[in-house]
């Protein structure tokens, strides 16, 4: 099973947990989540809660945290937030929170050393999930890339 796979399968049972428990908003998080990922006897996907925190970058600037997520087949980081439609050149015209036509998003990605692949999800199409192949770029591409890599070498 490539990671894509492996993301749509984690990412769908992280869906049915959060839709379980009413306290929670599934698009309205309180921070940044970060969740070690590995596989049950029977080979189905077991999803562990390690930590959360206010800013996704701060929770993957911890050295701590990468190190336990080493310990874990794959390394899931759940955010969420608001998205707004880009311009004709590729960029979104001031906050996605303020723009007229924004949407609550949720992000899952699920990385390891060697490959990483995400999920996202809106909430006014629940059942429309996107995957990403490990093709986004970006700050916070970035920072999950040096963050299974650094907690790899420190263990």
């Amino acid at each position: 099973m490539d990671t894509v796979q492996i993301a749509e399968q984690v990412e769908s049972k992280l869906h049915d947990l959060l839709g379980e428990t009413p306290k929670y908003d599934p698009y309205s998080l309180e921070g940044a989540r970060l969740y070690g990922v590995h596989f049950g006897d029977k080979g189905e996907v077991v999803i562990d809660f390690i930590t959360s925190h206010a800013d996704v970058y701060d929770l993957l600037a911890d050295t701590k945290n990468a190190v336990v997520a080493s310990g874990f087949a794959y390394t899931l980081v759940v955010t969420t937030g608001w998205a707004a439609p880009l311009n004709a050149n590729g960029e979104v015209e001031g906050a996605p929170s303020q723009h007229a036509l924004r949407r609550r998003v949720r992000l899952a990605v699920v990385a390891n050393r060697q490959s990483v692949a995400s999920v996202l999800r809106f909430q006014d199409e629940p059942n429309e999930p996107i995957t990403d192949p490990g093709e986004a770029t970006g700050s916070l591409a970035d920072a999950i890339k040096k963050f299974v890599s650094q907690g790899a070498s420190e263990r």
